[in-house]
């Protein structure tokens, strides 16, 4: 059951839709951070504070602040327009960045014509948290419009703009498409304007929902429904403190003395939301206290400063919790139970609530006791808090759960194309891509620097063996884990490689192996052999070199390390090469060629007779048993050992009958699954002492 929800979520979290909603969420995250913090100092609930700002300098650091927040947070329906018409596009469009950019400026443009007012007017405020809603939908709609009108003009009229740039014949061939697109939306504001007498989606919306408040005539009632109506605002993104105003003025208004219809704006604040809307410091906690992902840990533990002063964007946009179904119901839950609480202990007569108004950005605790002048709305207060962490806990659990299949799914999916790619014989970077593929390669590539960093990298080692089935040496090889999963080792080398890491990690690997020779040398066989996967780059870098045979030296293994070339660049290219075989030769360590098939490339590393062993291809070698040209193939290496005086080891051997296959072709040595998988050191010992009987 479990599973199908989570495949379910998980179709609709990775929608190209929602995908490129909360990647513009994300995108949108150090602006509303720098507005957070701005707006913080600005209401820091501080006894003369306020007036210190005020004064000091002429106010300036008061208006430094207010620019700050102005232009980040006053402006964030812009940034994210922009945010998800790029990304939004780059799943209609991708590796196109001119329509990109195009499609970007459109959905600005079209935003911009959805908050024209009824003279044809904007004001600055549209452009702030209360156009959020309107900015997912404009960004959304825009970008499908404006690129279905391009294709379609296109193919209708098969048209180029004139003139020799490119840049210039794409932007005039965008005039059409762009103005229908804001035609379209210019159209639909006049429409609600004078239909419904409302500037845009977000006033429809408010509107409706003060009428709702109209037909309750319990103040409770109406608390609950304006505490369940924040919250579902907050989940759509929708800011419900800009879009309920009128209700929490008119509704909840103060100089109410009665205990019994105390329910003011300024108790809504202080008891039903602790951490902001959806009572977001109770999920702070319980992201403290019980989640497991490190990424979730780590954002509670940034945003919990400013949640403690019910300041919690980072937290709402950065999780996220706009559109994020599982935390939907607790998000709304919390704050209708946290009201009943604090409801009933007043109407019980437990604590007093005073007329009077506490700022919003008053911490959890001291709110309470300001608000009742006692000590009691304090505990009430935490009462409220350990209630609504109780509820976050499972929600939070599950999520966890939820990420970790997630990320499952998607380190799958990104395993097999890259096997795709890999048999095709390309491969395309995935740290440059915006999608799903390049949003998982970052984070993996970040957790194996760390793992490099930390000297957490395991590795095992595979039995090399003679015909005669008894182990003569091993392969030392990476196994790396990412997020409980097990990685394809390729997939591993290509992003160390893509983000030039690789040395680091080929580093590491040399020193876990060369302490393994040494420790296999003295307890087996005083000539047992480890072998290290190493690309040709480094075989004709002298810094390598050096390292290599300084790492010889100092444990002690000359003769008992041989670095494994795999076979991928000519060695035409390098200039070195020749001369650090040489030096390595000279130092006990013996270079052989990994993969190894009939190429151009294979035949230039033959051509100086440099390397001692050659391991056949796995692919050739799998063919040997229904292809005889496969086996004709593998004849004429072994022929070319024996004159050459190299030794040929088959790969990827799992089978009797192909082990006889390849000794009848003139094989040597075996490597596979025959004779054992790679296994961590503690291990390997009984089964070097097992081929021996």
């Amino acid at each position: 059951m479990f599973g199908k929800l989570a495949a379910w979520i998980y179709a609709i979290d990775n929608s190209p839709v929602l995908s490129s909603i909360r990647k513009g969420f994300i995108l949108t995250i150090p602006a509303v951070m720098a507005g957070c913090i701005a707006l913080l100092v600005l209401n820091l609930p501080l006894p003369g504070f306020n007036q210190m700002l005020m004064s000091f300098g002429g106010g300036i650091l008061n208006r430094l602040l207010l620019f700050v927040y102005n232009s980040t947070i006053e402006f964030m329906s812009v940034y994210l327009v922009l945010s998800i018409s790029f990304y939004y596009s780059a799943t209609l469009a991708p590796n196109n960045g001119i329509t990109q950019i195009l499609a970007t400026i459109n959905g600005l443009i079209c935003f911009i014509a959805s908050f024209g007012g009824s003279g044809g007017s904007l004001t600055l405020s549209s452009f702030g948290t209360i156009g959020v809603f309107t900015a997912m939908v404009c960004a959304i709609f825009a970008t499908r419009l404006f690129l279905a009108i391009g294709s379609w003009s296109f193919k209708k009229f098969h048209s180029y703009a004139p003139g020799a740039d490119f840049h210039y014949r794409s932007a005039v061939s965008a005039i059409g498409p762009i103005l229908a697109c804001t035609l379209v939306f210019s159209l639909t504001n006049v429409l609600l304007n004078e239909l419904f007498h409302a500037g845009n989606f977000n006033e429809l919306i408010a509107g409706i929902l003060e009428e709702l408040f109209g037909y309750m005539q319990s103040r409770l009632a109406n608390g609950l429904l304006y505490t369940v109506m924040v919250s579902l605002l907050w989940i759509f993104g929708i800011h419900a403190g800009n879009a309920l105003e009128t209700v929490a003025k008119t509704v909840f208004a103060e100089g109410v003395s009665d205990q019994a219809a105390m329910i003011t704006k300024s108790f809504l604040d202080n008891f039903t939301v602790p951490g902001g809307s959806g009572a977001t410091l109770c999920l702070v906690l319980a992201l403290i206290i019980a989640g497991r992902s490190k990424d979730n840990k780590q954002l509670a533990y940034s945003v919990a400063p400013m949640t403690l002063f019910n300041i919690n964007e980072m937290l709402v946009f950065g999780l996220p919790i706009v559109l994020n179904p599982v935390m939907l119901l607790p998000f709304v839950l919390v704050p209708a139970i946290s009201l009943l609480i604090a409801y009933g202990t007043a109407s019980l007569g437990f604590m007093t609530v005073l007329d009077i108004s506490v700022v919003w950005t008053t911490p959890t605790v001291f709110s309470g006791y300001l608000l009742t002048g006692s000590w009691r709305g304090s505990l009430v207060q935490l009462l409220i808090l350990a209630t609504g962490t109780a509820i976050y806990l499972p929600f939070v659990r599950f999520s966890d759960n939820l990420q970790q299949r997630q990320v499952t799914y998607l380190l799958r999916e990104l395993t097999e194309q890259f096997k795709k790619e890999e048999k095709a014989g390309y491969s395309v970077p995935y740290l440059d891509r915006s999608d799903n593929f390049g949003a998982i390669a970052k984070n993996m590539v970040s957790q194996l620097r760390q793992d490099i960093r930390e000297q957490n990298i395991t590795v095992m080692y595979q039995p090399l063996a003679g015909m005669d089935n008894q182990v003569v040496g091993a392969e030392a090889l990476l196994r790396w884990s990412f997020a409980g999963e097990r990685v394809y080792p390729p997939l591993v080398i290509a992003l160390a490689k893509e983000d030039n890491c690789y040395s680091l990690l080929t580093k590491l690997i040399m020193e876990e192996a060369a302490a393994a020779a040494g420790r296999l040398a003295e307890e087996l066989d005083p000539s047992f052999r480890i072998s290290v996967n190493i690309s040709a780059e480094q075989l004709n870098d002298p810094d390598f070199i050096k390292e290599s045979i300084e790492l010889v030296e100092r444990r002690g293994v000359r003769g008992n390390i041989t670095l494994e070339m795999t076979e991928e660049t000519g060695l035409g290219e390098f200039s070195l090469i020749s001369r650090h075989i040489e030096m390595l030769r000279d130092k006990g360590v013996t270079i052989s060629i990994d993969d190894f098939s009939m190429g151009q490339t294979s035949l230039d590393y033959l051509r100086n007779n440099l390397f001692s062993l050659v391991k056949l291809d796995g692919g050739l070698v799998n063919q040997a048993k229904d292809n005889s040209r496969c086996r004709g193939i593998i004849s004429s290496i072994t022929a070319l050992g024996r004159s050459l005086d190299f030794q040929v080891l088959a790969e990827c051997v799992e089978t009797e009958e192909l082990k006889e296959i390849m000794a009848e072709l003139g094989c040597r040595y075996f490597q596979g699954f025959l004779i054992s998988p790679a296994v961590p050191l503690e291990e390997f010992k009984p089964i070097y002492e097992k081929s021996k009987k």
